[in-house]
């Protein structure tokens, strides 16, 4: 028994030893993956750091101390959509003037140094959601949105029905898909990110002509049958352009970057617009049905170039390195004018107050 006893001994201090060599191997090779993962998620940072300060006056510009952005963001989001025509073929002339309510929307958004990423949800009601996306050099940048609103209201009046139709929430659908892109002259001193996305600190006041180029596409959709059968059939508005123009944008910081007062606007001609009307056209049958069927048809515009335009404005307030507070304002403004009389103009705007984490 004495003999049994001192063999399961040394079996169990052999297996303990065995155990713990293997232990501290695991864990020296954990430590060598969580150094290699670390290492590399800091030479990245580091490669992004010197992308966002590259080429930029270190007297005017300067990277905040903390690369990582949170904010949440209340979102004034809206459309301010009017169509008109006269002696429309079909629909003879009809006006619409709708717009959406000055409901809120509550913003997350993440972003380290020029990247950037956030997305708004619904809150009292709103019938809105926004989505977007931004690469936002100090030289140049390009900035994704989505916009969609269930929340239009206002008033239609066409002549091919009598009487005018009170245009209620969840009457139509407008969603509006809307690329921005931008190159800043005076990149070496002038920021337009350090106004949007604060990722860069503008230490000295400075302007800069900037060009912009800018891609839209945008339907509004009638979801209300009596809405329709007012239009005369009419189901869809669907619209695409494409614009370029020139601008000037300006940073006004009176105390090294502590506050920021951001404003810029650039007209923008359209150099490519196509237009679609999607309508419901009724076609009797022999055995007395009525057959329906969309037909999409383009509406051509009555000039080839023409007029829009962009505008930003924004005031930021850094509290210390780590907390900020803002509010800013963009307008994008839309309009097409057809060669058969039917004009649309459509101000796409969003408001927000913006309180930011770096860490």
């Amino acid at each position: 028994m004495k003999k049994i006893q001192i063999i399961i001994s040394l079996l169990f201090f052999v297996l303990t030893v065995s155990a713990q060599e293997d232990f501290t191997n695991f864990s020296k090779e954990t430590k060598k993956k969580d150094n290699w993962f670390k290492t590399v998620f800091t030479n990245i940072g580091e490669m992004i750091d010197e992308l966002t300060i590259e080429g930029v006056d270190t007297n005017y510009l300067v990277l905040p101390r903390y690369g990582w952005q949170v904010g949440i963001t209340t979102n004034f989001a809206g459309i301010d959509n009017f169509v008109k025509g006269e002696n429309i073929p079909t629909y003879g002339s009809i006006d619409i003037d709708m717009n959406s309510k000055l409901n809120g929307q509550t913003s997350i958004s993440l972003g380290y140094r020029i990247f950037s990423f956030d997305y708004s949800f619904d809150v009292a009601n709103g019938y809105s959601n926004d989505f977007n996306l931004s690469w936002l050099d100090n030289a140049w940048g390009i900035e994704y949105r989505s916009h969609a609103t269930e929340g239009l209201s206002g008033t239609l009046d066409a002549s091919a029905t009598e009487g005018n139709l009170h245009v209620k929430e969840n009457d139509t659908r407008l969603r509006a898909t809307i690329i921005n892109g931008y190159y800043v002259f005076n990149s070496k001193k002038y920021s337009l990110p350090a106004a949007m996305e604060q990722s860069l600190v503008q230490r000295k006041s400075s302007g800069s002509l900037t060009a912009y180029a800018l891609f839209l596409s945008a339907n509004l959709e009638a979801k209300n049958s009596t809405l329709i059968t007012m239009l005369g059939g009419m189901k869809k508005i669907e619209f695409y352009q494409a614009a370029l123009g020139l601008g000037y944008g300006y940073n006004y910081t009176p105390d090294q970057g502590r506050l920021l007062v951001h404003v810029s606007a650039a007209p923008l001609v359209v150099f490519f617009n196509k237009n679609f009307i999607t309508a419901d056209y009724a076609f009797p049958l022999a055995n007395g049905t009525v057959y329906h069927v969309d037909v999409n048809k383009e509406v051509k515009t009555q000039h080839r170039y023409f007029l829009t335009g962009v505008a930003r404005a924004s005031v930021f307030y850094y509290i210390n390195q780590r907390i900020h507070l803002g509010c800013a304002a963009l307008l994008n403004n839309i309009q097409f004018d057809s060669d058969s009389g039917l004009e649309i103009k459509m101000n796409d705007w969003i408001v927000n107050a913006t309180l930011g984490f770096r860490f």
